[in-house]
């Protein structure tokens, strides 16, 4: 940790703990002996998750947790804790604090003869108070309830509990800061009656995010933990938000490309040090999907009837919350449609908007990029981002532009920090996805 102030170099990370704290209730700075930290953002899981590679020439877990007057000699129990607060090396951000349980070791090796180096997962302290309980419960009472307001209620019921907040308080002393978390619920329309069965705390979640409805009836909520807190979202609402900040890559050709730009305007905070294209545009994928053309029906098998909903895309595309404002190609496609066959005794609201959330989905997931970043502690996923990459030829006509199907405002659906020992620096790797070119 440095003494300086200010921001210093690109990617310097600023660590205030790093601390195991033993289900036994010893505490150890295991910094020195962390090779690799990560920790793990993704959208479509509802908890933070890290994992660190160890190099122990100390036998630290061999000490852990023995129970004095019994015959249990200690060691890993996957109940010991990980105290970790850092950011980036600027001293007006604030920390990033998490408490994760360590509930895995594996590829455990013996390096030398006094040393050895093992890799230990952990996930948020919430998971596992929520990990061993279900849901027996009716929601909505007899006037009916705001799915938004169900998830919040299951939230602060069963997440976020009192108890998980007392245990933050008590290891205050330990950890040397307060833990809290900020919890965002988008509003969601109608009012629901509905009786979850006996189904655990994440798939009575997954559920409620499939019958939510939103304004413009074309839903996609998500529930996720970001480096912020618990978030319940609708991805047209994520969508809509402008970029954070803008990363531009710099290739090795740079005098070349940019001739014209500035050497100040290069800003080493917001360089792509690499990018990946993992997907741009899946034609027969969205095709299969029903992204341009899908029809659902619903059987009620009570009452030995059906109903049938047709969708296209043209009809939808004008209405989608875009990040550029351009229909995906081939989007005129016809032909017979995707055909998606739901039962249930009642008419549920996914049913009538399974169609335009899948589409929706398959329309802003149509291009997915992965770039690393110098680490900055205050991205989260489902911010807006702006990427600018250059053509990758440097022909006269393409000096100082963009390449149009790279460039332009993404939404992170993942992201991890890694950090590296004895560095001190950390990299922000994001995957991140957009709809569209950024000009046509």
């Amino acid at each position: 940790m440095t003494d300086n102030k200010g921001y210093k170099h690109a990617g310097d990370v600023d660590i205030r703990s790093f601390k195991l704290v033993s289900a036994g209730g010893q505490i150890i700075d295991i910094e020195n002996i962390t090779v690799d930290f990560s920790i793990y953002q993704d959208m479509f899981q509802h908890y933070l998750q890290c994992d660190l590679v160890i190099n122990d020439s100390l036998g630290l877990f061999n000490d852990l947790n023995p129970t004095k007057g019994t015959d249990i000699q200690g060691g890993f129990s996957g109940g010991d804790l990980l105290v970790v607060s850092y950011r980036s090396n600027d001293d007006s951000l604030p920390y990033k604090n998490h408490i994760f349980v360590l509930h895995g070791m594996s590829d455990r090796t013996r390096l030398e003869e006094n040393s050895e180096a093992y890799f230990l997962s952990g996930i948020s302290l919430e998971a596992y108070s929520a990990a061993s309980q279900k849901i027996s419960k009716a929601y909505g009472g007899d006037a009916g309830n705001a799915i938004s307001t169900m998830v919040e209620s299951i939230t602060n019921e069963y997440i976020n509990t009192n108890s998980i907040q007392s245990l933050y308080q008590s290891l205050k002393s330990k950890t040397a800061f307060t833990m809290s978390k900020k919890n965002t619920f988008d509003a969601t329309v109608g009012n629901h009656r509905l009786v979850i069965p006996n189904l655990s705390i994440d798939d009575t979640i997954d559920f409620l995010c499939k019958e939510a409805d939103s304004v413009d009836h074309i839903p996609y909520y998500l529930f996720y933990e970001n480096g912020d807190g618990f978030n319940f979202k609708n991805l047209s609402n994520l969508v809509s938000q402008e970029p954070k900040e803008t990363y531009t890559y710099y290739p090795s050709n740079i005098s070349g490309m940019f001739k014209d730009q500035k050497k100040d305007e290069y800003t080493e905070a917001t360089n792509i040090t690499s990018f990946h294209v993992i997907k741009q545009g899946d034609f027969l994928q969205n095709i299969q999907s029903g992204m341009f053309r899908s029809k659902t029906i619903n059987l009620d098998l009570t009452a030995k009837s059906k109903n049938e909903q047709d969708y296209r895309y043209d009809n939808y595309a004008g209405k989608f919350k875009k990040l550029q404002n351009y229909k995906v190609a081939s989007g005129e496609l016809v032909g017979d449609p995707v055909v998606r066959l739901l039962t249930s005794k009642e008419e549920k609201k996914y049913n009538k908007t399974a169609a335009q959330s899948e589409g929706y989905y398959s329309h802003i997931f149509n291009t997915q990029v992965e770039a690393s970043i110098p680490g900055d502690s205050e991205l989260n996923v489902g911010d807006v981002i702006y990427l600018s990459i250059p053509p990758s030829t440097n022909v006269r006509d393409q000096v100082g532009t963009e390449d149009k199907y790279l460039s332009g405002k993404y939404l992170i659906t993942k992201l991890r920090n890694k950090m590296l020992d004895g560095s001190k620096i950390m990299t922000t790797i994001v995957e991140c996805v957009k709809d569209t070119a950024t000009k046509q």
